[in-house]
């Protein structure tokens, strides 16, 4: 063994912390090998990077032992002081977490001293992970019964909904009650989230007490607060409050952009006020020139009858400048804006009837307004949504928005570190009858064999058309027949050959399997009707994904998708919530509002359903102009005593709903996309990049025995054919190879071997290694890593360590190849003194 003193030291007091995000507990996961040897290790060397990689010069040694008497002496300089890791997010999230003592300081109601006994009971039921389970489930039962109301409802429905609305009432105030005693009032009303749900039992309270005494009037203007109900759930969703913060935070940041915005929409509304004002005026018998003539009857040949003429007005003009306005803002939202358009290129004059393409000069007042604003600006305000949402995130997770290069690389290689797997090695079976599908699937020609037959199989598939000849069906089912045999014995070998246990802990064989038992009951069930096959088939064609893990173009598109999934889902839920409160304002408001020519049995706001599948189409910008005016329908279009008519309420919902939804909460699907494939772009930049480690995947796999770990000799092969600056390459000389291995203090497994996590960890560590502002992302990354190696503040005995084994080792070469020499050079010299 090497002495004490001579041991490669472990991390330095002054070296910066270990850190990864954590994302969805995947940073959590180690191999018992890694954990079981970091209890015996401990942290390897100081930092050392190498310049060069083609000789001696650049090399410096980065290792220093400092005095482990006092083992965690330094760790506070290390990792960062933790207290004020989250105190630059505290605004975005929700606050920090909060000490018990703390919480239940002071009195509570000026009558329950602090950490009286009913404080403690009570603090520990709403600490409970389950209360905030019920009360995410009550939630849910109040936006279920609120999804159920509508304009015509049944009258028994309607008491047991006004039933069921008291006890959800009841509860969400003794939720308020309970926390209000264990906080006091003045703590809790601090917290945003608790005076959202007390501004919402308060007026639940006041809807029902109103109701009680029978101020109708007083209760309608009420009930439309029921909308905000659904908003409790932003107060259990900490994902849902960063992007709904994250919004309103950029818009804060959007005034400027915003101001700019109105003062081109004020500039051409003035000027379409000037040109086009009581312009879009049009009679109904088209030989009429001028208004006074518009006057009588007509014979309208399209109809056949003999009609009164009428002197009617467009619904989108520019009379004044509030009409202007909303013309200009459906025009920037490019539709409904076409029949605008053909209105001013046929303008004539004031009390003029229109006549086709009389002023086509109009065109360049539209080309103008939708380049400067629907193409330019409003396309920079959502530039700015983008921007604004990623520094919010990045400030989330990091506290700091103006992190280096280097700060990213290394916490997406941590990231990236504790998420790989090995590749598990089949280990051949010792059974005469599987050796030879073992032999079978272990063929290098089998894999590539199955991806030509899915390739196959797909394009058969997709061959077929209506109206196809029969022949050409037979034909098509005979192909498919075989590919299904295909499929159904790459399943039979590869159970044999591995074990139905081996063969399940694999999520591409679990695929495989559903697959290949979709196409037996495709199979089974072929007399059955042509609408249940056809379902059945379509599972078979989602075998291309197979495709997925062989071509890493592919792989790499489908990875920034699933990365993008978390996000997804917040923005998702957030903007279903906003669907949800606006499809109950658009039944509260517009339920009983007359059909018309787009407000009609295909989109209306009668149930909540219609409303919500209406509102979906608005959110794509189609049609919605029309929707709009039937929604704002005043008489003589229908009838005030029978409550079938509008409101001006129309015009808010609408133009907020296509603001806030279209345009800001669906482009951040596209936000979260772009910033993905940003930090794919990033990556390529860095010293170290995610997609490095396939390739130690890949060489660990050459020797590994199927443990997840390789001999202690093979490590120095594996360093050599990993490229720098992960490895030290094929042409590495001796003595970079030397300082590689004293820089390295990979830890030994109990028997003797190189566990595969903390390898690529250590290996990682010595080349992106970096310090990182204090915040959520350099938490997590300690609390990952030491959950990864439960026991990495630990020295590392040199007995367990293998850079004092390989330097042992090259120690015993040296000394035999001196001894050697010297053998021969005395037997040399006694021959000579022979001879």
């Amino acid at each position: 063994q090497l002495p004490a003193g001579d041991a490669i030291s472990p991390l330095a007091s002054h070296k910066p912390a270990l850190h990864a995000k954590d994302v969805d507990g995947e940073l959590d996961r180690s191999d018992s090998d890694d954990a079981s040897s970091s209890c015996s290790s401990g942290l390897s060397s100081g930092t050392m990077t190498p310049s060069g990689y083609g000789g001696q010069s650049g090399l410096t040694s980065g290792a220093m032992t400092p005095n482990w008497g006092t083992r965690f002496e330094g760790l506070e300089s290390m990792v960062g002081s933790r207290r004020n890791s989250f105190s630059a997010v505290k605004g975005l999230v929700g606050g920090g977490h909060r000490s018990r003592d703390d919480e239940l300081s002071g009195p509570s109601c000026l009558c329950i001293p602090e950490h009286h006994r009913l404080r403690e009971d009570l603090y520990d039921i709403i600490s409970h992970w389950s209360f905030d389970y019920a009360m995410f489930a009550l939630i849910f039962v109040s936006c279920v019964m609120m999804a159920m109301e509508g304009p015509d409802m049944d009258p028994q429905l309607q008491s047991t909904l006004e039933t069921v609305d008291l006890g959800l009432a009841a509860c969400f105030t003794v939720e308020c009650v309970l926390k209000i005693v264990t906080f006091s009032f003045t703590r809790y009303i601090k917290a945003r989230t608790n005076q959202l749900d007390f501004f919402i039992v308060v007026t639940t309270l006041m809807e029902m007490a109103l109701a009680y005494v029978g101020g109708l009037k007083a209760v309608r203007s009420l009930r439309i607060l029921r909308a905000i109900r659904p908003l409790r759930a932003l107060t259990k969703s900490s994902g849902m409050r960063l992007v709904l913060k994250s919004v309103a935070l950029s818009i804060g940041a959007m005034v400027n952009v915003s101001v700019v915005m109105l003062m081109f929409f004020v500039i051409f509304g003035i000027l379409g006020v000037q040109v086009f004002a009581g312009r879009f005026f049009r009679c109904s018998d088209p030989s009429v020139e001028f208004r006074y003539q518009c006057e009588g009857s007509y014979y309208d040949a399209f109809s056949g009858d003999v009609v009164e003429r009428q002197w009617t007005n467009a619904y989108l003009n520019f009379d004044n400048l509030f009409r202007a306005l909303i013309s200009l803002f459906v025009m920037s939202t490019l539709d409904g804006y076409g029949q605008l358009m053909f209105d001013a290129l046929d303008s004539v004059g004031v009390d003029k009837q229109p006549k086709q393409d009389n002023n086509p000069a109009a065109f360049i007042f539209f080309v103008a307004f939708i380049v400067l604003c629907a193409f330019s600006l409003l396309n920079l305000y959502v530039g700015v949504i983008f921007y604004q949402f990623s520094r919010i995130r990045m400030l989330s997770q990091t506290s700091s928005i103006d992190l280096t290069e280097e700060q990213k690389e290394w916490a997406e290689m941590c990231k990236s570190v504790l998420r790989i797997e090995p590749h598990k090695i089949p280990i051949a079976p010792k059974q005469y009858f599987r050796k030879g599908p073992f032999a079978i699937i272990s063929h290098r020609f089998f894999d590539p064999f199955i991806m030509v037959c899915i390739v196959g199989n797909v394009m058969v598939m997709a061959l077929g058309w209506y109206g196809e000849p029969v022949y050409w069906t037979t034909v098509k089912d005979d192909i498919n027949l075989f590919f299904t045999t295909i499929f159904m014995l790459e399943a039979v070998l590869k159970i044999t050959a591995l074990g139905f246990k081996e063969y399940w802990s694999s999520s591409w064989n679990r695929f495989d399997f559903i697959i290949v038992l979709g196409s037996i009951a495709d199979l089974s069930f072929s007399f059955l009707s042509a609408s249940f096959v056809r379902i059945i088939r379509l599972f078979r064609i989602s075998r291309m994904f197979r495709l997925i893990k062989s071509l890493k173009g592919l792989k790499s598109l489908f990875e920034t998708l699933l990365v993008s999934l978390p996000a997804f889902w917040n923005v998702g839920a957030l903007v279903l919530l906003l669907f949800f409160i606006y499809s109950y304002v658009g039944v509260l408001t517009f339920g009983t509002t007359i059909r018309g020519v787009s407000l009609n049995e295909h989109a209306n706001f009668e149930s909540f359903q219609m409303a919500m599948l209406t509102l979906f189409r608005i959110s794509t910008n189609d049609e919605w102009v029309g929707l709009m005016q039937d929604c704002a329908v005043q008489p003589p279009d229908c009838n005030l005593a029978a409550g079938n008519c509008g409101s001006w309420a129309a015009y808010p919902f609408f133009i907020t709903f296509v603001v806030v939804v279209s345009m800001i909460l669906l482009n951040l699907f596209t936000a979260v996309i772009i910033e993905n494939f940003e930090n794919m772009q990033e990556h390529e930049e860095w010293k170290l990049s995610p997609q490095i480690l396939e390739e130690y995947v890949d060489t660990f796999k050459t020797f590994d025995d199927g443990s997840g770990t390789i001999s202690a000799m093979d490590m120095d092969s594996l360093i050599r054919h990993i490229r720098p600056p992960l490895g030290v390459g094929a042409k590495a000389s001796k003595v970079l190879v030397l300082h590689f291995i004293k820089s390295l203090h990979v830890p030994l497994t109990v028997d003797g071997r190189v566990p595969f996590r903390r390898t690529v960890f250590e290996l990682v560590r010595r080349v992106s290694e970096c310090d990182m502002p204090p915040g959520e992302m350099r938490d997590r990354i300690e609390i990952s890593i030491r959950r990864a190696f439960p026991c990495i503040w630990e020295p590392v005995p040199d007995e367990r360590s293998w850079a004092a084994l390989m330097c042992i080792i090259r120690v015993q070469r040296h000394w035999r190849l001196v001894s050697a020499n010297r053998k021969r050079r005395k037997d040399q010299a006694a021959r000579g003194k022979f001879a």
